[in-house]
């Protein structure tokens, strides 16, 4: 329980909840149930994409193209939803596309040797020139009402999408904690020649992540087009900072082996409520990045410095144990002498 309280989750959670506290000081708009409820809505694109990335950073790798593998599913996921194949199938192309696009970031980096910044930075840079030859630089408009429909229906006030997306958290969440495979990833992203010599396949698992992080890519496409009801050529630009940022600002580990889907899901709350906070405030949209980095950085920073003080009290506390132990038999033989 006290590791639990303890942990970089439930410290953002809480920075996250003062910070709706205090912003309700100057505007109560904030504390409305709808309000709330639309900021999880705007968040869950984002979320998508953080669980993602989870996996990648959690291997000890990073993939800077789930923006752009965000953008070509949609593109597909627009193009299908207009020649008329069915919503479900159009759904599942976009996550096919997603699938595929992370799996050839997968193989190049696993089985080609590529680093993962060089490796996704180039694929990030084809799949935007794909988007752009694919639908002649124009947007992709009026698309179908069903899943327009699909993403205003609302159940008890909430959108449908956010109840599929709490639905697709839990369901991964249980299976990370009862799959047995799910904890190769961190063991990967821990000690990869550790990993290695007790047997796990590394290859497969840093592959599986990053075919994973282009799956939950595609689901975040759906969405974003069901919200916005049409594709630009923007769609997922920038985004890929964020996801990044999110996983780092929830607790995940740029080093690997540390972190959880909590971590991926808590910090995109954050960013996404960090913006609307800036409107509840009437501070300029241009404002938004810089803070949300200045939140980051202090997160990030206080976390470290604390850490860094309670390493440095149990080692201390570690080395009075060891003097003390040494001491005893030496003050045995001064007695015996």
């Amino acid at each position: 329980m006290m590791r639990v309280l303890k942990s970089r989750e439930m410290l953002v959670l809480g920075l996250l909840v003062a910070m709706i506290l205090a912003v309700a000081t100057v505007n109560k708009a904030v504390l409305y149930p709808i309000t709330l409820i639309n900021i999880v809505n705007s968040s869950i694109f984002l979320v998508l994409l953080a669980i993602g990335q989870m996996f990648v950073v959690l291997t000890r790798g990073i993939d800077v193209s789930v923006g752009a593998i965000a953008g070509i599913a949609a593109v597909i996921f627009g193009f299908a939803l207009n020649d008329g194949v069915p919503l479900p199938l159009a759904m599942l192309a976009a996550m096919l596309t997603g699938l595929v696009a992370g799996a050839v970031n997968g193989a190049g980096v696993v089985f080609v040797g590529i680093p993962p910044i060089i490796m996704t930075l180039s694929t990030l840079g084809i799949y935007r020139g794909l988007m752009r030859v694919l639908t002649g630089g124009s947007w992709i408009e009026e698309v179908p009402q069903s899943i327009k429909a699909l993403a205003v229906t609302r159940v008890a006030s909430v959108p449908l999408m956010v109840w599929a997306v709490a639905a697709l958290i839990l369901v991964t969440a249980f299976l990370l904690w009862r799959i047995k495979a799910s904890r190769f990833f961190y063991a990967v992203g821990d000690n990869r020649e550790g990993a290695y010599l007790l047997g796990l396949n590394v290859n497969a698992t840093e592959f599986a992540a990053y075919a994973l992080s282009g799956l939950f890519a595609g689901m975040a496409a759906i969405v974003f087009v069901g919200q916005i009801g049409f594709v630009p050529m923007q769609t997922g630009q920038g985004q890929e900072l964020k996801a990044i940022a999110a996983v780092v600002l929830g607790g995940v580990s740029l080093m690997g082996g540390t972190g959880s889907i909590w971590s991926a899901v808590i910090g995109a709350l954050f960013l996404t409520a960090v913006d609307s906070m800036m409107i509840f405030l009437h501070v300029p949209g241009s404002w938004n990045n810089a803070v949300a980095g200045a939140v980051l950085l202090a997160v990030v920073v206080s976390d470290y410095l604390i850490r860094r003080a309670v390493r440095n009290r149990q080692l201390a506390r570690r080395a009075a144990e060891v003097l003390g132990a040494e001491a005893e038999p030496a003050t045995g033989r001064e007695v015996a002498s």
